[in-house]
């Protein structure tokens, strides 16, 4: 009687789960091994546009795996997971998680990052290496690095991965500055030709934020869209973008776009996610700015943002998806406090034409965080987690996401041209003692939460050797 109950049940939850107009969801489910520790949960599609999830689990004994699945339409559940080999030092962390990617022939490519700390580098000796299979996961090629014919003593890292419209893989990460005095971190790009591995990088952006993830996306018509968090003039840490029109050949001067005018002392570790089609970029990101919080933006195809719109004050780690009729869907954990503990659930809003919707997906009182989402066919999402060391993921019609955000709840945002310059704390150059303003100091630094100007690069490098050395007045 007992399995009759249970496969009663799931009939219902099928039923429930089934055609666009469903106004009942089942419960998250589960992906990961309950007695693991598991992270990472990242979401691509096959070669036949089936969606693929992998994750990472840390066994009781310490020992590494990643794993990945693929979505079985008939139950509509992601099949067993399969391991994927990656090696001792792997780092695990959501911001440069391991990835999976498929190429248009089919060939998988998995990305993961190694770690050996190192004295020689304040990042530490790291490196993105790539596997690939022929054979749908079963067995996988030595791992190599994406850069491997060079000579590389530093860290690469923040990664992401995606199918570029050619079929090939397109991989952007932070890597190392060789010039020591410089704080930010190059951002770079590179893509496969064809079995031979990854080609020679390019340059995007030679100063960016130091460690948060980089975002990918291609538009369908041979356009590569790359975003990062920046790192401009007075340690603004605010969104880029950077394009291509030949799949990833050649890249545009990166551009400055979201205007938050973020300060900040230190790495955020929370990148943003772009979409992007027929010449439109969207992209959400967070600030810690003084309107801070998740943001919403729309790009017309000379990056001049046209939207820009906060979806949540305490939302965090927002991620985006575009579903096929060009509706953008964005994912975010938001913190609560409820009586004396502290929880974290997960939000998705909808923006279709000039609306936005919003819904709530996860449980009362649970620690959700990091979401990730990609569009299922042409009605449904899926959205996965992590909560409590554990991975969670729910389907659910987009139709569903209805509950409309009034606009006085989430204002539309002036339009700037310009990054603002912020104020200068000293009215000297540091090293030279010129004086200097926010008009005429070629470059700043922030220093003991004192934005610092210089009247030259070489002062700023001078300084940055050994700022305690240098008296400020």
């Amino acid at each position: 009687m007992q399995f009759i109950f249970y496969i009663a049940v799931f009939a219902i939850l099928q039923s429930c789960n089934n055609g666009q107009n469903s106004t009942k969801e089942r419960n998250p489910i589960l992906l990961s091994d309950v007695h693991n520790k598991a992270s990472c949960v990242f979401l691509t599609k096959d070669e036949k546009s089936n969606p693929v999830g992998s994750w990472t689990e840390i066994d009781s004994a310490g020992n590494k795996h990643f794993y990945f699945a693929s979505w079985d339409a008939k139950f509509e559940k992601f099949a067993s997971g399969i391991e994927i080999p990656i090696p001792p030092n792997t780092s695990i962390h959501e911001e440069g998680m391991p990835k999976i990617a498929f190429k248009g022939d089919g060939t998988m490519m998995a990305i993961y990052e190694t770690s050996v700390p190192s004295e020689k580098s304040r990042f530490g000796l790291s490196d993105i290496q790539y596997m690939m299979s022929f054979d749908k996961g079963k067995s996988w090629t030595t791992p190599k690095s994406i850069q491997s014919e060079d000579t590389h003593i530093g860290s690469r890292s923040f990664s992401n991965i995606i199918r570029l419209d050619d079929g090939e893989i397109g991989v952007s990460w932070l890597d190392t500055d060789p010039d020591s005095t410089n704080i930010g971190r190059p951002v770079k790009f590179a893509r496969t030709n064809a079995n031979k591995g990854f080609g020679h990088a390019i340059l995007i952006e030679s100063s960016a934020c130091q460690c948060c993830r980089t975002a990918l996306s291609s538009d369908g018509g041979g356009s590569v869209i790359v975003v990062f968090r920046n790192l401009l003039s007075g340690s603004v840490r605010d969104i880029s973008v950077s394009n291509s029109s030949d799949n990833g050949r050649t890249f545009n001067k990166a551009v400055p776009f979201s205007n938050d005018h973020w300060v900040v002392d230190g790495c955020p570790h929370n990148g943003p996610s772009v979409v992007s089609k027929d010449e439109h970029t969207y992209v959400t990101w967070f600030t810690g700015s003084e309107q801070n919080g998740v943001f919403y933006a729309a790009l017309d195809k000379g990056n001049n943002m046209i939207l820009k719109r906060q979806l949540a004050p305490k939302g965090r780690f927002v991620q985006l998806c575009l579903m096929p009729d060009g509706t953008r869907i964005a994912t975010f954990n938001v913190s609560y406090n409820e009586g004396d503990s502290t929880y974290s659930k997960i939000k998705l809003n909808k923006t279709k034409g000039a609306d936005f919707f919003e819904k709530e997906i996860t449980l009362p009182r649970v620690h959700a965080s990091h979401p990730v989402i990609i569009s299922n066919g042409k009605h449904h999402v899926i959205v996965a987690w992590t909560d409590t060391d554990q991975i969670y993921y729910l389907q659910l019609a987009a139709n569903g996401i209805s509950d409309l955000v009034k606009e006085t709840e989430n204002e539309p945002f002036k339009m700037e041209n310009k990054i603002e310059i912020p104020k200068l704390s000293f009215s000297n150059d540091p090293v030279c003692g010129m004086k200097i303003n926010e008009h005429t100091a070629v470059d700043t630094t922030l220093f003991q939460g004192k934005v610092i100007g210089f009247c030259s690069k070489s002062c700023k490098d001078m300084f940055l050797k050994d700022p305690k050395a240098v008296a400020l007045h």
